[in-house]
C-alpha cells in the first residue's frame, strides 16, 4: 500500500504546529493535542493508505479582500493540513527545480528552503524583499532602457487554478509519484470533485500555486519581457521598441488559453517608466524630502505578511501609529496592507494610546478582525488594561448584518472570549446561541466551557453520535469542564460513537488531560 514517508509527516505536523495551518483563521485547539501526542499521530499517519484517504470538508468562508470586495479562504481539518503539506513538501525540491534559478527566474514569492524551527521558505522572498528587488532594477537602468511598466494581477486566481494544468506541472516536476497522486485526489476531494481551485490561506497551496504559473512565466521571459512576480501580482517592465498593449494581450491570453485564468480589470495599468521609478524610490527614502515619510513606510512593509516580525521595538515607538492608521482609515480607499501591518506594529509596541483608538473604532475594523483581537490580548496581558466594558459591543457586533456572512471574521471576534480577553457573562452568552456555523459552534463550547456550564454538556453527551466529525473533537475538548470522574468514565465509553479522524487517540489524550 502507498503511504507518506514518516519524516515528512513528522516535520509537516512541526512546521503547522509552530507557523499555523493557515494565516487568515485562528489555531485549533487540536494544535495542543498535535504536539503533545506527535509520535503517536504521525505513526498513525503514516499508517494511511494514500489512495483510499479522503479527507473532511473544509471550513469555508468570505474573508475582506479590500474595503469592500471579498475573497474565499479555507481551513482544513488539521490532520488534512499536514498530510497536504507533508506531500506537497516531500516533492518541494523538485518543484522549486521546476520554477528555475531563484535569481533568473520571474516567480518571486515563496521559494522552497526549508531551515530552522521548521521554515518552509526563504526568508528573502517577502513582498518587502519583491519591493526592494524592484528598486535595484529600475534605479540602475540606462535611461531610455524602458518606456513603461504594466501592473496586472490575475482575478479569483487560487479559485480558477485548472486541476489538469496543475497535475501535469506536478508530474513534469516531480514525476508520477504517490505525493503528487494524493496531492490531486485531495484537491479533487476538498473541491467536491471540481475541476479547478485550490485551499487558501495555507503553505501547501502557496507553493502550488507557484507551480501553476511556471508555464506563464516562461512563455514571458520567452517573448523577451523583463518580469517580476509576486503570487499573481505581474510586473511587466517595457522596454524601448516593446508595445505594453501587445504585451498585455500576450499575458491576458496565455492566461486565458493555457490555463483558464483571466486578469482583474481594476488592477490592470500601464504605468510610465519615470513615474514608477519614482514612486519606488519614495518607498526607498531616496528623496529627501519625503525622507521622514519613507523611511517609516519602508520600516512598515518589511513587518508586511510576516507574524513574527523582531524589527527594533525602539524605530516602531518612533512612529506615531495611531495617527498614522487614523489618517489611513478615513480614506476612501484603504490599503489594507497598510493598515494591517499598522496594528501589527501597535500589538509590537503595545502602544497605549491605541486601547482609545481600539474602543473607538472596533466596529469599522471589521476587515482586520484578526490583528485587533490579537492587539487587544497583547494590551491585556498585563492586567493593566481591561476591555471588559466592551463586553455587550463585542456581542452586538458578533450578531450584526454586517458580518452575517463572514464566518472567520466572527470566528476572530469570539476569540475575545474564548482566549478570555473579556470574560463574556451568562446574559451576553445566550444572546449568542443563534450561530449556528461550525466555527461559530466550535467557539461557543470552548465559551460554555470557560463558563462552567456542566449541565449544558451533561444533557448533551449522550448525543456526541449526532455531531459532524468537526464538533466532535470541539465538544469532547469542551466537555472537561464536567467533573474528572464523570469525564473519564463517559470518554471510556463513547469511543465506538466518534467518526473524527485519530478519535481513538483523541480520547486518550483527553483522558490524560484529565
Amino acid at each position: 500500500m502507498p503511504h507518506l514517508d514518516r519524516q515528512a509527516l513528522l516535520w509537516s505536523l512541526e512546521h503547522i504546529t509552530a507557523h499555523g495551518d493557515t494565516d487568515i483563521f485562528p489555531y485549533p485547539f487540536e494544535f495542543e493535542f498535535l504536539r503533545e501526542r506527535k509520535e503517536e499521530i504521525v505513526n498513525a499517519l503514516a499508517a494511511e493508505n494514500t489512495v483510499t484517504f479522503r479527507p473532511l470538508s473544509s471550513l469555508d468562508s468570505l474573508v475582506p479582500k479590500s474595503r469592500h470586495g471579498f475573497r474565499v479562504a479555507h481551513q482544513l481539518y488539521p490532520t488534512d493540513a499536514i498530510f497536504l503539506l507533508a506531500a506537497t513538501a516531500s516533492i518541494g525540491a523538485q518543484i522549486e527545480t521546476a520554477r528555475g534559478p531563484a535569481d533568473a527566474r520571474p516567480g518571486f514569492s515563496y521559494r522552497y528552503q526549508p531551515g530552522d524551527n521548521f521554515k518552509m521558505f526563504a526568508d528573502d522572498c517577502r513582498y518587502s524583499n519583491w519591493l526592494w528587488t524592484q528598486f535595484g532594477q529600475v534605479q540602475f537602468a540606462e535611461e531610455g532602457d524602458f518606456t513603461c511598466v504594466i501592473e496586472a494581477d490575475i482575478s479569483d486566481f487560487y479559485q480558477r487554478i485548472y486541476h489538469h494544468r496543475l497535475e501535469n506541472n506536478l508530474r513534469e516536476a516531480a514525476g508520477e509519484t504517490t505525493e503528487t497522486r494524493m496531492i490531486m485526489a485531495f484537491l479533487r476531494d476538498i473541491r467536491a470533485r471540481q475541476s479547478f481551485g485550490i485551499p487558501v490561506g495555507g503553505n501547501a497551496s502557496r507553493l502550488l500555486a507557484e507551480l501553476a504559473l511556471v508555464d506563464i512565466d516562461r512563455a514571458l521571459v520567452g517573448e523577451g519581457y523583463l518580469v517580476s512576480r509576486y503570487v499573481d501580482d505581474f510586473r511587466i517592465f517595457i522596454r524601448t521598441g516593446q508595445d505594453p498593449y501587445d504585451a498585455l494581450a500576450f499575458l491576458a491570453d496565455s492566461l486565458w488559453a493555457g490555463e483558464g485564468l483571466s486578469l482583474a480589470t481594476s488592477k490592470t495599468r500601464v504605468i510610465a517608466f519615470q513615474t514608477y521609478r519614482e514612486d519606488l524610490q519614495l518607498l526607498s527614502g531616496e528623496d529627501a524630502d519625503q525622507a521622514e515619510a519613507s523611511a517609516v513606510e519602508h520600516l512598515l512593509y518589511t513587518i508586511y505578511e510576516s507574524e513574527d516580525s523582531t524589527e527594533p521595538l525602539a524605530q516602531l515607538a518612533n512612529i506615531d501609529l495611531v495617527a498614522t492608521i487614523s489618517e489611513e482609515i478615513e480614506k476612501e480607499f484603504w490599503d489594507l496592507g497598510m493598515i494591517r501591518v499598522l496594528l501589527r506594529a501597535m500589538k509590537l509596541t503595545r502602544d497605549p494610546a491605541s486601547v482609545q483608538f481600539i474602543r473607538d473604532n472596533y466596529d469599522r475594523l471589521i476587515p482586520f478582525a484578526k490583528e485587533l483581537i490579537l492587539l487587544m490580548e497583547e494590551l491585556k496581558v498585563d492586567g493593566q488594561i481591561s476591555f471588559q466594558d466592551m463586553e455587550t459591543s463585542i456581542v452586538d457586533l458578533i450578531l450584526s448584518p454586517a458580518i452575517r456572512h463572514l464566518h472567520v471574521t466572527r470566528a476572530w471576534l469570539l476569540e475575545v472570549f474564548v482566549r478570555g480577553v473579556i470574560d463574556i457573562g451568562a446574559v451576553q452568552a445566550r444572546r449568542l446561541e443563534v450561530l449556528n456555523h461550525t466555527l461559530d459552534q466550535r467557539a461557543l463550547f470552548r465559551i460554555r466551557a470557560r463558563l462552567g456550564e456542566i449541565h449544558y454538556f451533561r444533557q448533551r453527551k449522550a448525543r456526541i453520535h449526532e455531531l459532524t466529525p468537526w464538533l466532535q473533537p470541539a465538544f469532547l475538548y469542551s466537555a472537561a469542564c464536567l467533573p474528572a470522574e464523570e469525564y473519564r468514565t463517559w470518554l471510556g465509553n463513547i469511543r465506538l460513537n466518534l467518526n473524527f479522524p485519530l478519535s481513538s487517540l483523541f480520547v486518550d489524550w483527553a483522558r490524560a488531560r484529565r
